[in-house]
């Protein structure tokens, strides 16, 4: 049998109730974290996969996605996204905005070179130094 899609409202009792349960840990075992996982990988993963596809070119896992949606937002539970998540009118898509921005941001910073590039390319653009050649026979 099909699962049927949670409501915004559904969505918004989950997060109150992962919320209150980060306070003391109480009603911790009447969190439906896999249910919102289902949810996640269902609504929101596959547009998030094509954006991160899109703007870095990097596939990710489905599953891995669906468990950073999770994260995200446990993380911002007291955050001003949290509160935007609780009353825009398109909970779904917002959620899909925010963790797209955070798998991007991780993204760049994980394959970002050692050191600081953009130091060194603003040097390179104000050297006066001409080019130093690899050496070899002339």
């Amino acid at each position: 049998m099909p699962e049927i899609d949670w409501t915004n409202d559904e969505l918004r009792t989950f997060l109150t109730a992962l919320r209150a349960s980060g306070i003391f840990g109480a009603g911790e075992e009447d969190l439906d974290r896999d249910g919102f996982r289902r949810q996640a990988l269902r609504r929101i993963v596959p547009e998030i996969r094509r954006r991160v596809l899109a703007e870095v070119g990097a596939p990710i896992d489905p599953h891995g996605a669906a468990a950073i949606v999770l994260e995200v937002v446990k993380d911002t539970a007291w955050d001003a996204e949290h509160t935007w998540l609780m009353v825009t009118e398109d909970p779904w898509g917002y959620l899909t905005d925010v963790v797209s921005t955070e798998i991007r941001r991780a993204y760049r910073k994980a394959v970002q070179p050692a050191g600081d590039t953009k130091a060194l390319k603003g040097i390179e653009a104000v050297s006066s130094r001409l080019e130093i050649d690899a050496g070899g026979d002339a």
